[in-house]
C-alpha cells in the first residue's frame, strides 16, 4: 500500500494521487502536467531515443523495474538512466499522468475529441516489464485511479 513508509519518502516520487490531485498540486505550484507530446519529446529528445538513456536495453542500473526492488526508488539513484539533459526517472519508478486524455496517435486535434473517459499515463514503473519501459509506451487510465507505482512531474507552462 502506497501509504506505507517504503513509499512517499522524502526523496522518492509522490505516489497514490488521482489525477485532479495532481492536476491540483500542478496549479498550486504555478505549473501543469506535461502533455504527451512534451513527455515524449524530454524522453526521446532530438536523437529519437528507444529509452530515455539511449538505445541500450534496460538494466538494473539504469533504471528501476521489473520489482527488482519491490518499491519506488530514490530519484537520483539511477544515474546512467538520466537522459542527456539530466532528466531523471523518465522509465521506470513510477508511471506519471499527463495532461491528455488516452486518445488514438491518429486522432485529429482540431475534431471533436472522443468520449474518452482515460487520461494517457507514461514511463513505466518499478512493477514493470521492459516494454513498457520505451519512449512510445503509453496506457490509459481512469482519472480517479490511485496506485502506488503511478505518480506525475510538473513542467512550467508555456507562457511562464
Amino acid at each position: 500500500h502506497w501509504r506505507d513508509p517504503n513509499y512517499n519518502g522524502p526523496n522518492q516520487p509522490v505516489v497514490g494521487v488521482s489525477w485532479e490531485q495532481a492536476n491540483a498540486y500542478a496549479q498550486w505550484a504555478g505549473k501543469q502536467l506535461p502533455t504527451e507530446a512534451q513527455w515524449e519529446f524530454a524522453a526521446r529528445g532530438k536523437e529519437n531515443r528507444r529509452y530515455p538513456w539511449g538505445n541500450l536495453p534496460p538494466s538494473s542500473t539504469l533504471c528501476n523495474f521489473n520489482d527488482f526492488l519491490g518499491m519506488t526508488s530514490m530519484v537520483s539513484m539511477h544515474d546512467d538512466g538520466r537522459t542527456p539533459d539530466g532528466i531523471y526517472d523518465l522509465a521506470g519508478n513510477v508511471y506519471e499522468w499527463t495532461a491528455d486524455r488516452f486518445l488514438p496517435y491518429a486522432f485529429r486535434r482540431h475534431a471533436a475529441p472522443p468520449d474518452e473517459p482515460r487520461i494517457a499515463i507514461r514511463g513505466g514503473a518499478y512493477d514493470s516489464r521492459a516494454s513498457a519501459l520505451t519512449t512510445t509506451a503509453r496506457k490509459g487510465l481512469f482519472p480517479e485511479t490511485q496506485a502506488p507505482n503511478l505518480g506525475f512531474r510538473c513542467v512550467l507552462p508555456d507562457n511562464a
